[in-house]
């Protein structure tokens, strides 16, 4: 799945965007700030069962049809930009606010 979603090089070093870039438009590139989550088993299982480990899911993931079923997801956090992400040939499922600091 990283292969689907991580920039090449080239032999001199220059970035050749992946696949999921091109479809989605990604823009602001930092593979830390990108998660590919596949199930354990390989095969679909509940958004709650699949995404309950992803960055910041306890303040996003109420807002997903949490019975729908996936074997995999990816999830794109900033400063990575998504321009057109219906353009993806997996299911877009939304984008949602999070909170990164602790509340004062």
């Amino acid at each position: 799945m990283r292969a689907y979603i991580d920039e090449t090089f080239t032999e001199d070093g220059d970035g050749i965007p992946s696949p999921f870039m091109r479809e989605v438009g990604l823009s602001d590139y930092e593979p830390g700030c990108i998660e590919a989550i596949p199930s354990d088993s390989g095969s679909p299982v509940p958004l709650s069962e699949l995404l309950v480990g992803a960055s910041y899911s306890d303040q996003w993931l109420r807002h997903l049809d949490l019975s729908r079923l996936a074997d995999a997801a990816i999830c794109v956090f900033s400063p990575n930009c998504v321009d057109h992400p219906e353009s993806c040939s997996l299911e877009y499922l939304g984008a949602f606010t999070f909170r990164t600091g602790h509340p004062e």
